[in-house]
Formats: structure tokens, sequence, C-alpha cells
């Protein structure tokens, strides 16, 4: 996991939306227990999409991997890089 200050210059690189940088400050938050898209969508007011959107988003610059969820293998569990 990146500290918060490579974070802080990654990001002045990379161009994030809103949606993008709420969901990768709740990712941070559960650390490496990380989040599935369920769990994230209880806790903002986002469309389902615009989440899904996001993570595929910062899956693509790399700000985030995702590991299979070992309770439930037809889920994804997401975790900052």
């Amino acid at each position: 996991m990146m500290s918060d200050r490579s974070l802080g210059e990654e990001l002045d690189v990379v161009r994030l939306t809103k949606s993008q940088t709420i969901v990768l400050d709740l990712l941070r938050k559960n650390g490496m227990n990380g989040a599935t898209p369920k769990q994230l969508l209880d806790k903002v007011s986002f469309a389902p999409r615009t989440v899904r959107y996001a993570l595929r988003k910062l899956l693509k610059k790399k700000l985030i991997k995702r590991v299979p969820c070992l309770q439930d293998m037809r889920q994804w569990i997401y975790v900052p890089a």
C-alpha cells in the first residue's frame, strides 16, 4: 500500500473524478481488508454503475487491485495498491 505522501504525488499526476476519489478514499480507510462493490454501495449514494466505473478506472490506473473473496468466490474484494 502506498504511503500518504507517495499517494498524494501520484494523484497530482493522475486526474480522478469525484466519484473515483471518494471510492479510493473508502478503500484506503478499509486498508488491506478491502471492500466489495456492494459494501461500497452501502456507504455512498452513487448509482451501481458509477461505482463499477470508478473501480474499473482505478484498476486501470493501478491505484487499486482486486482479489477473490474467499467467502463468496463470485465476488471480488478491492484493496488499495
